[in-house]
């Protein structure tokens, strides 16, 4: 739900509202106030029930929303079976044109017939329980190998490709072993973090257009994610030559994923794989100069919720 305060039909729904108020309520909460406050929580006044979901309504990381911390994340995945016989590769987008993911040593990944991948699940749970799966997209699930190289990407479903395994005595607990398998029991991930986690907190807010850069050889290393929140579930590639909006930054420390240890809340722009207006956290590392070109495209897809 979008809130523009100029809105001249929401100034009249509110003036409604503060005058069906109590003369007392209007008092403690004057229509300017009352204006301001439609940004920042649940509200209810009198009979009108006006309530507003904290995760739609409360200002982000630098005064926006989608850039989350981990208490915003709870991941599982299924367990899906390949069944091509030569195996199935993974896609940095939904699309066998597009990118291979490729292993430390610069091979493309395939997935041998018969292994297993983890479908991950929709981003969160009020009760954190299974979110549901995320949608697939034009005929691609983003997932990873359970038991192989724990980068993730976009891999072909379907008859050829691969297809649910919910009878799979094995469990998929997520690339870093931190989510769980929605089909087992939370404790058959021994290193599940338990739902919860923590705000997206502070940091610099500092507005511009960037250019995403090579940073090193390997462009698959994990820092090219985006992510749901910093160092967390990640659902798509960043690659070099795209362009995205940076709204603030922060120093996290960190791992292999980032090795700076500096995360960035950004907007795709105009990127290869991500949709455009998608927000989320990637490694500053990958930021290579900012850029006056801030000219949209829309690769095809949908922003995750």
């Amino acid at each position: 739900m979008k809130i523009e305060k100029s809105s001249p039909s929401l100034t009249r729904r509110v003036d409604r509202i503060v005058e069906k108020a109590s003369v007392q309520l209007a008092s403690k909460i004057p229509r300017r106030s009352f204006i301001g406050r439609l940004t920042s929580g649940i509200i209810m006044v009198g009979s009108t029930s006006l309530i507003l979901k904290p995760s739609e309504a409360q200002a982000g990381f630098c005064s926006i929303t989608e850039c989350r911390g981990s208490d915003e994340v709870g991941v599982c995945y299924t367990s899906w079976k390949v069944t091509a016989a030569g195996g199935i590769g993974v896609y940095k987008g939904p699309s066998f044109s597009a990118d291979r993911v490729t292993d430390t040593s610069g091979n493309p990944i395939v997935i041998p017939v018969n292994a297993h991948f983890g479908r991950v699940s929709n981003r969160f749970s009020s009760t954190c329980g299974d979110p549901g799966p995320r949608p697939s997209v034009n005929g691609f699930l983003w997932g990873y190998w359970c038991t192989g190289t724990g980068r993730q990407g976009w891999i072909p479903y379907g008859t050829g490709y691969s297809a649910g395994d919910s009878g799979w005595t094995g469990s998929c607990c997520g690339p870093a072993g931190a989510d769980w398998d929605c089909s087992d029991p939370k404790s058959a991930c021994p290193s599940y973090v338990g739902c919860g986690g923590v705000g997206a907190g502070s940091g610099t807010c500092s507005t511009a257009h960037w250019l995403i850069g090579s940073s090193g050889t390997d462009v698959s290393h994990e820092r090219f994610y985006i992510r749901y929140a910093a160092n967390s579930t990640t659902f798509g590639w960043l690659v070099p030559g795209d362009i995205v909006y940076r709204y603030g930054y922060k120093s996290a420390a960190c791992c292999t994923a980032c090795p700076s240890g500096h995360w960035s809340c950004v907007q795709a722009v105009c990127c290869k794989y991500v949709p455009n207006g998608c927000r989320g956290w990637t490694c500053s590392d990958i930021l290579a100069s900012t850029t006056t070109n801030n000219t949209p495209c829309y690769p095809a897809g949908a922003c995750p919720n």
